[in-house]
């Protein structure tokens, strides 16, 4: 459960906090659920029994987080902030916890995981049913309480929080057997699927289509085709496929609407990429194409980058959040120099090569869901956040301890049969 907290929390913080009105609308209440993430995980063995992590991305990720809190404290323009020091204490704490904790904790976390981010879905159904400001057509997120808030919440967070429920779901769905449990498992892909959709977050738009594109590459065979197709004819999966073709045709026959709404917001979704199209290259696909803002941001943010390059400041960066690119891959050599960039881009480059291995070789349920996390996460990447966010950096703490880890092929391989020894005559 404290690992879920710290990995996917922000979205039960935002729906305590600002859908129930639980605690005070700030951070406070933000540091408080990550307290008691960090106290549930904290074992008796305490600084007395340490477990290996990926020691390529340790070394990456722990160098950035060490670079950026140098320039944090002697290389700073815009001052101390306390949030910024909690950040830091946050993220080391739960590295060092992850590493106190045995590995067999894997195969708990994915069925948590996918617990917690299916609650967070159903929450959010709620905060929307009950905001009279949202309607049918808007971006989905749970709005904020707390005064100059960002207006509308953070769809991101939603839509992230859709992946994590999808891709759990999908993990979990070959170790079950039964009727029913597949059954519910696909119901949450479906409605994963809907809650990314009415997000309109393009990055996740984006994440979910490499995810499926690298899937199919990987386990795109002839022989597999046929064998699929064989399988759904058994009895169990075609009592699966006629319980959803009826249950999804009744669905919309009596809410027709949800139909034409999912039509409407992927509508929505191609002029927001049209405008990105236009205000990236120039280039009017459509003539209704106009400028995005978000978008706009980021090509001054490029021209931001292209500065530094052409100056001194290549080298060692301008400070610590001198400039923010929303394109953290930029930002760490801006902000950081040359050492910034190599680490940061480093560590996801590593990050890149790890999980391409992990989908290929499926080693466990924990490590694949990690995986195809990451490569949600590639677009985000070079579209928002700094490289400093947390909402980056508890996913990347979970990887540098379960990802790409060589002695789990040993922990998860199965026993070979015994076989009987011959006689001796």
């Amino acid at each position: 459960m404290g690992i879920a907290m710290m990995f996917n929390g922000f979205p039960l913080i935002f729906f305590f906090r600002d859908t129930l009105g639980i605690g005070p609308a700030s951070s406070t209440f933000t540091a408080g659920f990550f307290l008691l993430a960090l106290l549930l995980m904290t074992p008796t063995h305490l600084f007395l029994r340490f477990y290996k992590p990926n020691p390529i991305l340790f070394n990456l990720g722990v160098g950035f987080l060490a670079i950026s809190m140098y320039y944090f404290v002697f290389f700073n323009p815009v001052g101390t902030g306390v949030t910024d020091i909690g950040n830091y204490v946050f993220i080391f704490a739960f590295l060092i916890l992850l590493m106190s904790i045995p590995s067999d904790v894997q195969e708990t976390v994915v069925p948590v995981l996918f617990i917690f981010s299916l609650f967070s879905n159903i929450t959010l159904v709620y905060s929307l049913m009950t905001d009279p400001s949202w309607t049918v057509g808007m971006r989905a997120a749970v709005s904020f309480s707390n005064e100059g808030a960002q207006a509308g919440g953070n769809p991101h967070i939603t839509a992230r929080n859709g992946v994590i429920c999808l891709l759990t779901a999908l993990v979990l769905i070959p170790r079950y057997r039964s009727v029913f449990g597949r059954l519910f498992l696909y119901f949450s892909v479906l409605f994963s699927l809907g809650v990314i959709v009415i997000s309109l977050a393009k990055s996740s738009y984006l994440g979910v289509g490499i995810m499926v594109a690298l899937y199919v590459f990987y386990n795109f065979k002839v022989t597999r085709i046929f064998s699929a197709i064989g399988s759904i004819f058994t009895f169990k999966n075609l009592l699966i496929l006629i319980v959803v073709y009826f249950a999804i045709d009744y669905f919309l026959s009596v809410y027709s609407n949800v139909y034409y709404s999912l039509g409407n917001y992927w509508s929505v979704f191609e002029d927001r990429i049209m405008d990105v199209i236009f205000t990236s290259l120039g280039v009017k696909l459509t003539e209704t194409a106009d400028i995005d803002a978000s978008a706009m941001g980021r090509v001054s943010g490029f021209s931001d980058f292209l500065e530094t390059i052409y100056s001194w400041d290549v080298f060692l960066g301008k400070g610590y959040k001198f400039g923010f690119l929303d394109i953290p891959i930029l930002e760490a050599w801006v902000n950081h120099g040359i050492l910034g960039f190599l680490f940061f881009n480093g560590f996801n480059f590593f990050l890149f090569i790890y999980s391409l291995q992990e989908i290929k070789r499926n080693t466990s349920p924990l490590s694949t869901f990690l995986a195809y996390f990451f490569l949600s996460l590639i677009v985000l990447l070079i579209s928002g956040g700094r490289p400093y966010d947390i909402a980056y950096w508890f996913p990347y703490a979970v990887m540098i301890r379960f990802l790409g880890i060589k002695y789990f092929d040993k922990f998860n391989a199965k026993p070979a049969p015994k076989q009987l020894a011959p006689a001796n005559p």
